[in-house]
């Protein structure tokens, strides 16, 4: 199985590796970047990464306090705030390069992103090849779609939600594992494609691509799920 799923993985990887412009390895950099609060009200969040290793946690004094590390100096992250009235919109992407090669030394590429817990978000989070580590359980959500790419992702949905959302994952190719709150209402649709699902905690309707707790209906507070498998693997697991 693994080496079926390794031979689906390697075009897939080559063409977004493909992507990626020929550049020049140097020291290691390290940038931090804060951005503060202001008078805002709400704010959308997008992350775009196309490669390397992502860190998304709570906890911050500010709506941002992130580290960047790397050692391609034309792969600065680009931060960018922008306030529309009493809404922030926050961008934090990779820059985009031309189809011209691989780079041939190693690379080093990590970006910790600390955000502020207490402030209603749009998450949209947009992975490309490596791993994430998607820490959500403190924040104020009101919506996340994650596109997951090529590699390993965790996205942590545990914690006390006050407020109903909804998530829409869609997978790539690697291993995606979801885990989520016990103690609200929680309803899944799941399109697995030519991937798997493995979901842990949860009822199925029947034949059906829906799976629910007990809780939901019933709690004030519920999190639909709508997943969109890929060539990977998901697992969706109540608890940790």
């Amino acid at each position: 199985m693994k080496k079926y799923k390794t031979l689906l993985m390697l075009p897939l990887l080559l063409l977004l590796i493909g992507c990626i412009e020929r550049v020049a390895v140097g020291p290691t950099l390290t940038d931090s970047q804060t951005v503060e609060l202001g008078d805002i009200d709400s704010v959308e969040v997008d992350i775009q990464m196309g490669v390397g290793e992502l860190d998304i946690a709570g906890g911050s004094a500010n709506l941002m306090d992130a580290e960047f590390t790397y050692n391609i100096e034309d792969w600065r992250p680009e931060v960018l705030f922008e306030q529309r009235g009493s809404r922030g919109e926050l961008t934090v992407s990779q820059p985009e390069g031309e189809i011209t090669g691989i780079p041939d030394d190693h690379i080093e590429y990590r970006w910790q992103v600390i955000l502020y817990d207490d402030i209603p978000m749009d998450m949209d989070v947009d992975l490309g090849v490596g791993e994430s580590d998607l820490n959500l359980s403190g924040l104020d959500l009101e919506s996340l779609v994650v596109d997951t790419g090529v590699g390993e992702a965790t996205i942590d949905l545990t914690g006390d939600w006050q407020e109903s959302f909804d998530v829409r994952i869609n997978g790539g190719v690697g291993e995606t594992i979801v885990y989520l709150p016990e103690n609200v209402g929680l309803r899944l649709e799941a399109d697995t494609g030519i991937g798997s699902l493995v979901v842990n905690g949860l009822q199925r309707d029947g034949d059906s691509n829906v799976y629910t707790n007990a809780a939901y209906g019933e709690s004030e507070v519920n999190i639909t799920l709508d997943i969109n498998g890929g060539i990977g693997e998901i697992t969706v697991q109540v608890g940790r």
